[in-house]
């Protein structure tokens, strides 16, 4: 079942904030660090994610977004490989 407009404009207006990767139908997917590298047009058919580094934003038809998936940050102490 996609996600709807208003499930998408909840992640991103949740407060507090909690980081999240979108997942598509064709497989790829988006990470949402922050409020500020997504948004949704009015009419909820059509969203722009900015990934984190790049300079251009990718539009994605909301209709195909499968999934929202929080990202957990790593636990504190921890240092990445």
């Amino acid at each position: 079942m996609p996600v709807s407009p208003d499930q998408f404009r909840s992640s991103l207006r949740a407060v507090p904030f909690v980081p999240f990767r979108i997942h598509l139908v064709d497989q790829r997917s988006f990470d949402v660090p922050h409020p500020e590298f997504a948004w949704i047009v009015p009419s909820g058919r059509t969203a722009y994610v900015v990934p984190p580094g790049l300079d251009a934003a990718e539009i994605v038809d909301v209709s195909l977004i499968v999934s929202l998936q929080p990202i957990t940050p790593p636990s504190a102490g921890t240092r990445a490989a």
